[in-house]
């Protein structure tokens, strides 16, 4: 049978396989539009109930559901934004609870805020790797080329590098290690 966007196409019912697509990607969708877009919580999931619905009508004619389903609820969620006029936190939000300990939350903080340093397209680009998309999918949701995902993604990895070794080198989580050896 042939696969298209990693299901198989031709299905009629494919009830199962949007049910455990909803149950995987709801949760992840939702903390996507919260932590690197910084949308309020219930506007995260009313945008993501939206877009899960919308994607459940066309189940059978979507290629790649992940992509799609990620770039409606952030068209969705940005509507609701301006709808609502309410602005974006003035505040980095961060799930303290998802943190095992001091320096991951330190560590997140500072990857935060080295994403939000990058230019825009690769601020995109990281933002979609960290929720799993490949460059192909990246390049779909993004309307570049793969060559062109996959280029920014190497200078947002190296950017990120960069702004983390100078983070670590001024007094960073490490730094302390350093001087006590």
């Amino acid at each position: 049978m042939p696969v298209r966007g990693g299901r198989a196409i031709g299905v009629e019912d494919d009830s199962d396989g949007y049910a455990n697509f909803f149950a995987c990607h709801y949760p992840r969708v939702i903390a996507m539009l919260i932590a690197y877009h910084g949308f309020a919580p219930q506007i995260a999931e009313d945008a993501t109930a939206e877009a899960m619905t919308r994607l459940f009508r066309d189940w059978n004619k979507v290629d790649w559901p992940s992509a799609w389903v990620r770039t409606v609820a952030l068209h969705e969620a940005s509507k609701l934004l301006r709808q609502q006029a309410v602005g974006l936190p003035d505040r980095d939000f961060v799930d303290s609870g998802a943190a095992d300990d001091l320096a991951a939350a330190e560590l997140a903080l500072m990857a935060g805020s080295a994403v939000a340093a990058l230019p825009k397209r690769q601020q995109e680009v990281m933002t979609l790797t960290l929720v799993d998309l490949t460059p192909s999918e990246i390049a779909d949701v993004l309307g570049c080329t793969p060559e062109q995902a996959r280029g920014n993604l190497a200078h947002a990895r190296r950017s990120l590098r960069n702004a983390i070794q100078r983070e670590e080198g001024d007094g960073g989580p490490d730094a302390w290690r350093g001087e006590r050896a």
